[in-house]
């Protein structure tokens, strides 16, 4: 192997370490951390879902719900924009955005999810060690993952199906990774009462073939339901979920949400129990509130993370109108 080449092996070593980090929070298997897919795309999809377990296909009506279940924009009623970022361990952070809109029949949707697993000082192999040891070369390795997401829903009465193509990239130093997949999703919603979700999202996995990129198919099923009318003062709602991520455990989730909201100011509160995914040490447990300004609200959600000794907390807005 030649210098440049190790040079490039050592580097990409050191930027693999800083995707381990990132993946002590997930799930990991015996083959490896690659095979359930880049975190970015497994990683809850907004804060509002996060304290609410990571429940996603039966939650309608926020922009980033296109991220778990297509359909999700159906009760979008003109627009919806949405945000999220949080501090992952060490230097690891995500940042999250969404765009809906409707169109007469249609609903369509856009977003991004980026994760940046930090830097690291780049080392090279000493020779004086045999490359058991390296040398600083004052440059830096990084890794981080991107997903964008482009989202068609049609809506006919109380039905509305949905579709969504993805494109991720995964870069770890100067290798990178591509992948191609696709969602679908449909939702029944009785008005602001009850709503139903079922969705497959990564369907037939990575469709690049070239791509030695890993994309898992996840399964959901959900159930909503609001015990109060969400247009008066006080707000009850519960959400039910299975997951099914392919060739893992099923995993089921409950969460509760309610509140206030007077002359378009309130406080909301929620938790969910969840099963654990499989390899996470995680708690059964998350924690979510929310603050409402008229259309704006701002949304905060907390994971403890037995693992890592801390816990995950998220931080994000959401507009609709």
């Amino acid at each position: 192997m030649g210098a440049a080449a190790a040079h490039r092996g050592w580097g990409a070593a050191r930027a693999a370490a800083l995707l381990a980090v990132g993946l002590a929070a997930g799930p990991a298997t015996a083959q490896g951390a690659g095979a359930d897919g880049p975190l970015v795309a497994r990683t809850p999809h907004s804060v509002r879902a996060a304290g609410l377990g990571n429940a996603g296909a039966a939650l309608l009506g926020d922009a980033a719900s296109i991220f778990a279940n297509p359909a999700g924009l159906a009760l979008v009623r003109h627009v919806a924009v949405e945000a999220g970022y949080f501090g992952g361990p060490l230097e690891a952070y995500q940042a999250v955005g969404a765009l809906g809109v409707r169109l007469a029949q249609f609903n369509l949707g856009f977003g991004i999810k980026h994760y940046d697993f930090g830097t690291e000082e780049e080392v090279v192999p000493d020779p004086a060690t045999s490359g058991v040891t390296g040398i600083p070369t004052g440059a830096s390795v990084s890794a981080r993952e991107f997903l964008g997401n482009g989202t068609l829903v049609y809506r006919f009465g109380l039905l509305a199906v949905g579709a969504s193509v993805k494109l991720l990239q995964q870069r770890v130093a100067d290798l990178e990774a591509r992948g191609v997949s696709g969602d679908v999703g449909m939702a029944i919603a009785v008005f602001d009462i009850m709503a139903l979700g079922f969705a497959v999202q990564n369907v037939r996995g990575n469709w690049d073939e070239e791509s030695a990129m890993v994309l898992p198919r996840l399964t959901r099923a959900g159930f909503t339901m609001n015990y109060v009318d969400p247009q008066e003062t006080y707000r009850l709602l519960s959400t039910v979920e299975l997951q099914w991520p392919a060739a893992r455990p099923a995993r089921f989730l409950l969460g509760v949400e309610g509140g206030f909201v007077a002359r378009a100011v309130g406080v909301l509160g929620r938790t969910a129990y969840a099963t654990r995914e499989e390899g996470r040490d995680t708690s059964h447990f998350t924690f979510g509130l929310s603050v409402t300004l008229g259309d704006l609200t701002v949304d905060y959600a907390y994971e403890p993370n037995q693992l890592l000794g801390d816990g995950t907390q998220r931080i994000g807005l959401r507009f609709t109108w």
